[in-house]
This record gives structure tokens, sequence and C-alpha cells, in this order.
């Protein structure tokens, strides 16, 4: 076997030729990905400059020498492909012109992969993401694996930017307009059979065997491939296999009217918020991309040039920087295991679990566990609250089967996962019990001593507590170190946060596992100390209650919500209360006054509401009225009456009401993180945006204190403390960092 050095430890090159037995003595060769030291393969400066100084002019002289037919693009890594760029490459750069640079360099790259003289064929069996899936667009063909891990996008708008490889470029000639923007907008990645419906992919195979089913496909499909030949189905516009046929790209009009409707999407959901999105629509458009071959010459050098300082701009702005920070928060809550740096303590595996309660909440967490085949129980009393909770979690996955994420196969597998119980059955065989029942302490406090008794001694034992004691629950146990606190949001299967919480007796094992097993269940977990409230609903506490003073003090209903809405969070405060339940927002209220005093006192107009039978979406009637199902929400004037309050339009201005609400969830972070509720600053901001939706754009709570400095803080502090009282004022957390100028993230 003949093989050729590119000169880089990154690239190897093999003649596969023999061994294949290729017809007629064509030359078949691989081209191996391994980037020494890392798990993944990226594209960094390093990778980047090997590629173009070493690799590239290996390539292109063997094919002016004709020692090359055909060349697969193949990954050394188990299950990945390519992750993307190296982000830290990205972060680096200081201005416009140097990102829009480094955006240059990568195309000019491509652009030459994809001028090479013989055909190329990306083998993805892995993550191909980014950098990984514009090269794959650069190649002649793309081949692709079922396995569950390869996947394939073009995600970098979440990260603030637009593909700056030629994937806006060329992924709208491969696929079209409308299901190019479907991914690049919405940063969707596709698994093998979706992007080979969608006309992404040439060709796809079974995980087993794939790499030799991909190299035969190779084999067999050389002389078309050299002719050009296209493999990947036309695509059917409207996104991802979407119903608009074909007609309508081919048009001027038709495509204007698909980016008009794109431009009225971006800006419906993201208010205007994300430039990365509206941006990659003018790029998309500008380069003249639609479906029909590949472009060429000075035509693609323009195209690309649009896409380079596009990529630019948006590379050296605020909300990329903040997004990217959010990735590298979400990165390190992948590696870390839940504990203090230097910390050791094994996590035990999770092999089988099981819920206590049927409720809502316990047939979500059942969901959950069942979606990602582990073998769960369900207990509660009667078979009719069983009924319940496993209806709860068929809805889920009857959605999922609607927007054929799973098959009806795998519908009816995972949902078999759930064995609904009314005593303890199959419990000694559960590495991790997760208690779900009605928030009362005594309660709760008598099923753990019938629990302990009926598990084994390595079970590890959480309460999916939203407001109780986790180190007073611990004293019913016998062994309260495998006891620990896992508090989910609600939904269950939307809301990504998870706050794990470290009683007093809780071991560094059980923090470690039920941190593992949140990961394990799909979620992003943070380790709270056990204090009232926790974490999140601390910080929100204060301010869904200050939105209920600014409707005492005449600012009307809408205009709150509409004014925090447009400040960037994902619904407005007295939504939010709707939401959790009137009646639940009061109780939790009163916790928080009992447990900080009168700068907490509640709201008074909460408890007439309540009186009269409103209790928010649950019942159909709360602050809003809602629809059948909750879908459709309106607001009625006559609730003013019912609260006692006089609305007063315009009177309280929309930054007022964002101040109000906004400085007084600041003001209890800094007291949250030197009580050590959290560690970081990192944490908390991962928190609020995971558990509330904080905009990310912003970089999170405290980088958005950052950006308006402690001491301006407190001085709107003490103005609202002078006209308001006594929950305006500054903290003592809050004072230190404004007289010694320190920043949250310092």
């Amino acid at each position: 076997m003949a093989n050729e050095s590119t000169g880089s430890e990154i690239f190897r090159l093999n003649d596969l030729s023999s061994q294949m037995g290729a017809p007629g003595g064509t030359k078949i060769w691989t081209l191996t990905f391994d980037l020494p030291g890392e798990k993944v393969n990226k594209f960094s400066k390093k990778v980047m400059g090997d590629f173009e100084n070493k690799v590239l002019p290996t390539l292109e002289q063997m094919g002016k020498d004709g020692k090359i037919d055909a060349l697969a693009l193949v990954s050394g890594k188990p299950l990945n492909f390519i992750a993307g760029a190296d982000i830290d490459m990205i972060l680096a750069t200081k201005s416009a012109d140097e990102a829009t640079e480094l955006s240059r360099s990568g195309q000019k790259c491509l652009d030459r992969w994809e001028d090479l003289p013989f055909p190329t064929i990306a083998v993805i069996d892995g993550p191909a993401l980014g950098g990984g899936c514009e090269i794959s667009l650069a190649s002649t063909a793309i081949v692709m694996s079922d396995n569950p891990a390869a996947r394939i996008g073009l995600p970098e708008t979440m990260l603030g930017i637009v593909p700056g490889m030629g994937g806006c470029v060329r992924l709208p000639r491969k696929v079209g307009i409308a299901t190019a923007l479907d991914l690049i907008l919405t940063a969707k990645t596709l698994n093998g059979e979706r992007a080979y419906k969608s006309g992404l992919t040439d060709a796809f195979f079974p995980k087993q065997n794939f790499e030799e089913s991909a190299l035969k496909w190779v084999k067999t499909n050389v002389a078309a491939l050299k002719a050009g030949q296209r493999f990947a189905k036309a695509p059917k516009l409207g996104g991802v296999g979407g119903p608009i046929g074909t007609m309508m790209e081919k048009t001027f009009m038709g495509r204007a009217v698909m980016f008009s409707q794109a431009r009225k999407g971006v800006l419906s959901k993201t208010k205007g918020n994300y430039p990365a999105q509206p941006a990659a629509i003018d790029v998309v458009q500008s380069t003249g991309g639609h479906f029909g071959g590949r472009i060429r010459g000075a035509a693609r050098t323009r195209a690309m040039e649009t896409e380079a300082k596009t990529f630019g701009k948006l590379a050296a702005g605020d909300v990329s920087k903040n997004l990217i920070k959010i990735f590298f928060l979400t990165e390190g809550v992948k590696k870390s295991k839940g504990l203090p740096t230097g910390v050791v303590a094994d996590a035990h595996p999770v092999h089988a679990a099981a819920v206590l309660g049927a409720g809502v909440m316990g047939g979500g967490i059942a969901q959950l566990l069942a979606d990602k085949d582990i073998p769960t129980r369900m207990k509660d009393l009667t078979n009719q609250a069983l009924s319940l909770g496993i209806q709860s979690a068929s809805r889920v996955f009857q959605g999922a089967l609607k927007r054929k994420r799973i098959t009806k196969r795998q519908y009816m597998q995972k949902l078999n996962h759930i064995a609904p119980v009314t005593d303890y059955s199959g419990f000694q065989a559960c590495d991790v019990v997760v208690e779900a029942i009605v928030e009362n302490m005594a309660v709760k406090k008598k099923v753990f001593q019938e629990l302990e008794g009926q598990v084994k001694d390595t079970c590890i034992i959480a309460s999916n507590t939203s407001s109780l004691s986790v180190s007073e629950m611990q004293t019913a146990f016998k062994k309260p170190e495998r006891f620990v606190g896992m508090h989910f949001f609600n939904p269950v299967h939307r809301m990504p946060l998870v706050e794990v919480i470290r009683g007093k007796q809780s071991s560094n094992e059980a923090v470690s596992t039920i941190f593992q097993f949140s990961k394990q269940m799909g979620k992003t977990p943070i380790v709270v100390k056990d204090s009232p409230g926790f974490l999140v609903n601390r910080i929100l506490g204060p301010y869904m209650n200050e939105a209920v003073f600014l409707v005492a003090d005449g600012a009307p209903i809408p205009e709150i919500d509409k004014a925090v809405l447009k400040f960037g969070m994902p619904m407005g405060p007295l939504e939010l209360i709707d939401e959790v339940g009137i009646d639940v927002a009061e109780k939790v209220a009163h916790v928080f006054h009992e447990a900080f005093g009168d700068r907490m006192k509640p709201a008074d107009l909460n408890a007439k509401v309540i009186a009269a039978g409103h209790l928010g979406k649950k019942n159909s009637k709360g602050l809003y009225l809602y629809g059948p199902g909750g879908k459709e929400r309106r607001f009625d004037p006559a609730i003013y009456t019912t609260m006692g309050a006089t609305p007063k339009p315009g009177s309280i201005s929309d930054e007022e009401i964002v101040e109000r609400c906004i400085l007084a969830m600041i003001n209890e972070a800094a007291m949250c993180l030197d009580e050590g509720v959290v560690a970081t600053a990192d944490e908390l901001d991962l928190g609020m945006i995971m558990g509330t939706g904080f905009p990310p754009f912003r970089g999170g709570l405290c980088s958005y204190a950052d950006t308006l400095g402690a001491q301006a803080i407190v001085e709107k502090l003490k103005k609202y403390e002078a006209k308001l009282g006594l929950r305006f004022k500054p903290s003592a957390a809050i004072l230190k960092r404004a007289q010694t100028g320190q920043k949250f993230y310092s």
C-alpha cells in the first residue's frame, strides 16, 4: 500500500486502492483527520495552518500527478467527525477586521479543497458542526451514518455569528433557501436520515461497518462523482422536508417572499436582540444563494467576501462575546463533577431509577428517565394517580412522535421503560430515587422513613423540592449523607436547569451522583446551598413581587409585561406569576418574608386575586384569562377591580418598570454570592439563564450588572429606596462592590 506524507501529525493520507479492489486501477485514498491530545477534531490555528500549508499543497500536487481519483475525508476519533472551529480562536479576535480576516483564511482553504481536481467525499460518523459541516459542503459529496452521535448542521447563530467558512454561500445551493435558512437561523442539527431526506447528504448507511459501506459507495460511484452527478435529493422547500415545492424558489418574486417571511419570523422570535439571524438572511439573499449547483470564480469570491465581512462585524460585537461566554459555561458543566476544585468523589452510575409521586412533576421526571432508556419505577398511592402520570409522560412522547423526532416503535419502547406501581416492588434495584410528592415537610419525612428501608444502602435519594429545607428533611434518614435536593423546573421536559441542593449532611458522592445523573437526563445542573428559595426562586421572588407593586402603583399589567419582554425576558413577570400559579407565588412570597424580613414583604394584591378564585393558568383565570388548554391568553381589565388597583396608562415609564424589576434581582444576586448560595458568578448566570430565560444576549444577570457598574446600581437603588422603601435598600454585598470597584466578573 503506497502512502503519501502530508508533513503533518494531524492529517494522514492512506492509499486504499489495492485493498478495496477498485475497478480499472482506480486510485482511492483517505485523508484521516486526527488531532493529537484532543477528544474531538476541531479547526484551530494550528490545524488550519497545517491544512493550508501542508495538506492542500500535497493533494494539489497528487492531483496534477494523477496519483488520486477520489479522496474520502474521515475522522480518527471514534464517534466524531469535526466539532467545528476552536471557539477560543474566534473569541481571541479583537476587532471586526481581525475576525473578517479569520473568516477569509478559512474560506480560502475550503475553496482550494473544493477546487481539487478529483472528487472529495466527507464520511461522517459523528458530529459535523460548524466548520465540520462547511468542509463537508465544500466536498463533492457527503456520506453519513445513522449513528445517533452523527449530527450535521451550522449552529453558529447560537454564538451570535454567521457561518464564516462558506456555509451561508454553499448550503442554500445544496438544499435550497428555505431549508438552509431553517438550519442556519435555528442552529438545528440533523441526523443521518433527516440530512439525507433534506438533500444535505448524498447517502447514509447503518452505523454497523459504516466506514466500510461508505468507502464501497465511493468505489462504486467514482465515475459519477468525477462527472459531477448529483446524488442528494432535490430539496423540498419550506424547511427540512417541508411541503412548498420548488417553483417558488426559482422565481425572483418567490424568493423575495421567502426572505420577507424569514425576516418577519426572526423578528417575532428575537425581538431584534440577536443580530446574527437577520444578518444571515442578508448574506444568503445578497449572495444569490439558491438551489442550482456550485458557485465558482469571481461570483464565489464576491459571495465569500460578503459572508466574511458579516462574520467579522458580528464576531467583534458584545452579543457574540456574551453568547460565547454562555457556550463556555455550558461546556464547563459537561466537564464538571459538581464538586469544589480539588475535591474527589466517585459518582455512582445510574442504571435504574424510581420516582415517588405521579403528578405533573413526577410524570415529567419519569418521562425524562424513560427518554434516556433508564428503567424507571413510578410509585403513587392509587392506580388513578399512576394513570395520570403515564398520560403526562405519554403526551411528551406523542409530541416528539408528531414532530418525527422518534418513531412509533421508539415511542412504545420508551413509554414501556416506565413501570407504574403502588408499592415498593423493584426499588431494591434502583440506584437513584427522586421524590416528587406534595410540598409538605411532615408528609415528606414520613415517606422518607418508609422509603429508606426499601432501597439498597448505595441508593441515592433526592427530593424535587422547590422551597423546603433539604437539611431538615435529612433528619428523617438513618443515612442522611445519601440525601440531596434535586429541583426541576416546570415544564420538566423543556426547562434545562436542575438545582442540586447540598444539605448540611450530604456527602460528596451523593452530590456528584445527582449532578452527573442530571446531565445523564439531558439537563444543566448547578450545585446550590440549602437556603430559602435556593438560587433561582430566591432571585425571582423580588422580581415578581416588584411587578405586583408596580400594578399597585398604577402601571397597567400589559405595560409591565411588554416593557420586560422588550428588555429580553422570555415572558413578562405577571404572565410568569400566572404560569407558576398565583397561589404558589403567594405561598413562596410569605416564605421569603418570614426568612428575610420586610425587604421581602409581599405586595397584598395577589391575596385579593386568590380570594376571587383566580389561580393562574392552571384554572384559566389569573391576571390574564386563558382559553382551553391555556393556549389563548387575553387581558380583561376587570382584574383591576378584583385587585383593587387603579391603572394609570403611561404613568410609569418602561425604564422605571425594567429598573425596578431587574435591580431587585441584581441586589439579591449579590447577597446570594456573598452567602455562598452558589460558588461563582458563572454558576449564578447559568442558573438564571437556564432557569428563568434571563436574556442570553446580555450574558447573564451578573454580566449585565457589570455593564451597569456597581456604583450606578447603588445610586439607582438608593433613589428607589427613598421613593419606595426598604425593599430597595442596597445590600452590604452590592455596597462593598461599589466602594471597592469590584465587578461580579473581576
